[in-house]
Protein backbone atom coordinates (compact mmCIF):
# COMPACT_ATOMS: atom_id res chain seq x y z
CA UNK A 1 0.00 0.00 0.00
CA UNK A 2 1.28 3.43 -0.97
CA UNK A 3 1.92 5.23 2.05
CA UNK A 4 1.82 8.66 0.11
CA UNK A 5 -0.75 10.54 -1.65
CA UNK A 6 -1.35 13.38 -3.96
CA UNK A 7 -2.20 16.39 -2.34
CA UNK A 8 -2.74 19.92 -4.29
CA UNK A 9 0.02 22.60 -3.31
CA UNK A 10 -1.69 25.26 -1.56
CA UNK A 11 0.09 27.88 -0.08
CA UNK A 12 -2.47 29.36 1.77
CA UNK A 13 -3.00 26.16 3.38
CA UNK A 14 0.47 25.58 4.13
CA UNK A 15 0.84 28.46 5.74
CA UNK A 16 -1.78 27.52 8.00
CA UNK A 17 0.08 24.36 9.03
CA UNK A 18 3.11 26.30 9.63
CA UNK A 19 1.62 29.06 11.49
CA UNK A 20 -0.26 25.90 13.67
CA UNK A 21 3.33 24.82 14.28
CA UNK A 22 4.91 27.55 15.81
CA UNK A 23 1.43 28.33 17.79
CA UNK A 24 1.84 24.44 19.67
CA UNK A 25 5.15 25.38 20.27
CA UNK A 26 4.81 28.63 22.04
CA UNK A 27 1.88 26.95 23.75
CA UNK A 28 4.65 23.75 24.32
CA UNK A 29 6.66 27.15 26.07
CA UNK A 30 3.79 28.26 28.37
CA UNK A 31 2.89 24.65 29.37
CA UNK A 32 6.57 23.37 30.27
CA UNK A 33 6.90 25.78 33.71
CA UNK A 34 3.51 23.65 35.02
CA UNK A 35 3.97 19.96 33.18
CA UNK A 36 6.78 18.53 31.18
CA UNK A 37 5.00 15.70 29.82
CA UNK A 38 2.18 18.04 27.75
CA UNK A 39 5.09 20.55 26.28
CA UNK A 40 7.07 17.41 25.38
CA UNK A 41 3.61 16.67 23.55
CA UNK A 42 3.01 19.87 22.14
CA UNK A 43 6.55 20.40 20.80
CA UNK A 44 6.42 17.12 18.85
CA UNK A 45 2.66 17.90 17.91
CA UNK A 46 4.12 21.50 16.32
CA UNK A 47 6.97 19.02 14.35
CA UNK A 48 4.22 17.08 12.84
CA UNK A 49 2.28 19.86 12.26
CA UNK A 50 5.02 21.89 10.58
CA UNK A 51 6.11 18.57 8.57
CA UNK A 52 2.63 18.14 7.15
CA UNK A 53 2.78 21.59 5.81
CA UNK A 54 6.15 20.64 4.08
CA UNK A 55 5.08 17.62 2.94
CA UNK A 56 1.84 19.73 1.68
CA UNK A 57 4.57 21.80 -0.11
CA UNK A 58 5.80 19.16 -2.26
CA UNK A 59 2.57 17.97 -3.43
CA UNK A 60 1.67 14.80 -1.07
CA UNK A 61 0.20 13.99 2.80
CA UNK A 62 0.55 10.93 4.29
CA UNK A 63 -2.21 8.11 4.04
CA UNK A 64 -4.02 8.58 7.37
CA UNK A 65 -4.10 5.06 9.41
CA UNK A 66 -1.55 2.93 11.45
CA UNK A 67 2.27 4.24 11.02
CA UNK A 68 1.79 7.58 9.62
CA UNK A 69 3.77 9.70 11.95
CA UNK A 70 6.48 7.16 10.57
CA UNK A 71 5.50 7.87 6.94
CA UNK A 72 5.61 11.65 7.71
CA UNK A 73 9.44 11.18 9.72
CA UNK A 74 10.40 9.05 7.17
CA UNK A 75 9.47 11.88 4.04
CA UNK A 76 11.19 14.78 6.20
CA UNK A 77 14.50 12.18 6.34
CA UNK A 78 14.69 11.74 2.60
CA UNK A 79 13.54 15.33 1.79
CA UNK A 80 15.81 16.82 3.96
CA UNK A 81 19.10 14.92 3.85
CA UNK A 82 21.75 13.96 5.09
CA UNK A 83 22.73 17.49 6.73
CA UNK A 84 19.71 17.59 9.13
CA UNK A 85 19.39 13.44 9.63
CA UNK A 86 20.68 14.20 13.30
CA UNK A 87 17.48 16.47 13.70
CA UNK A 88 14.76 14.16 12.09
CA UNK A 89 16.33 11.44 14.37
CA UNK A 90 15.70 13.22 16.75
CA UNK A 91 12.11 13.77 15.72
CA UNK A 92 12.06 10.06 15.50
CA UNK A 93 13.13 9.16 19.39
CA UNK A 94 10.24 12.01 20.51
CA UNK A 95 7.39 9.63 18.45
CA UNK A 96 8.44 6.67 20.26
CA UNK A 97 9.09 8.64 23.95
CA UNK A 98 5.82 10.27 23.57
CA UNK A 99 4.37 6.89 22.58
CA UNK A 100 5.60 5.31 25.73
CA UNK A 101 4.74 7.67 28.07
CA UNK A 102 0.96 7.19 26.27
CA UNK A 103 0.98 3.05 26.26
CA UNK A 104 3.43 2.31 29.17
CA UNK A 105 3.01 2.34 32.53
CA UNK A 106 6.89 3.00 33.83
CA UNK A 107 7.46 6.10 30.90
CA UNK A 108 8.93 8.80 32.48
CA UNK A 109 10.06 12.55 30.40
CA UNK A 110 12.59 14.58 32.32
CA UNK A 111 12.88 18.48 32.41
CA UNK A 112 16.13 18.08 30.51
CA UNK A 113 14.48 15.74 27.96
CA UNK A 114 11.44 18.59 27.43
CA UNK A 115 14.42 21.32 27.18
CA UNK A 116 15.55 19.23 24.36
CA UNK A 117 12.53 18.64 22.75
CA UNK A 118 11.75 22.26 22.33
CA UNK A 119 15.16 23.40 21.52
CA UNK A 120 14.90 20.42 18.80
CA UNK A 121 11.49 21.78 17.53
CA UNK A 122 12.89 25.44 17.47
CA UNK A 123 15.22 23.99 14.98
CA UNK A 124 13.56 21.50 13.03
CA UNK A 125 10.63 24.65 12.53
CA UNK A 126 13.17 27.09 11.21
CA UNK A 127 14.51 24.20 8.69
CA UNK A 128 10.70 23.32 7.25
CA UNK A 129 10.12 26.96 6.98
CA UNK A 130 13.26 27.71 4.98
CA UNK A 131 12.78 24.35 2.97
CA UNK A 132 9.02 25.14 2.59
CA UNK A 133 9.65 29.05 1.80
CA UNK A 134 11.73 27.96 -1.14
CA UNK A 135 8.94 26.64 -3.10
CA UNK A 136 6.98 29.87 -2.68
CA UNK A 137 9.87 32.80 -2.45
CA UNK A 138 7.30 35.59 -3.57
CA UNK A 139 4.84 34.62 -0.67
CA UNK A 140 5.68 35.12 3.12
CA UNK A 141 4.52 31.75 4.60
CA UNK A 142 4.89 33.30 8.51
Amino acid sequence: MKKLKSQTVNFEQIGQFLAGAEKKLASARKVFAVDEEAAYQLAYEAMLKGSLGFMLSRGVRPRTGPGHHITIIEFAEKQLGKEFRGLVAMFSRMRRKRNDTIYAVNAFISRQETEQALDTARKYLAIIRQETQKRNPQKKLL
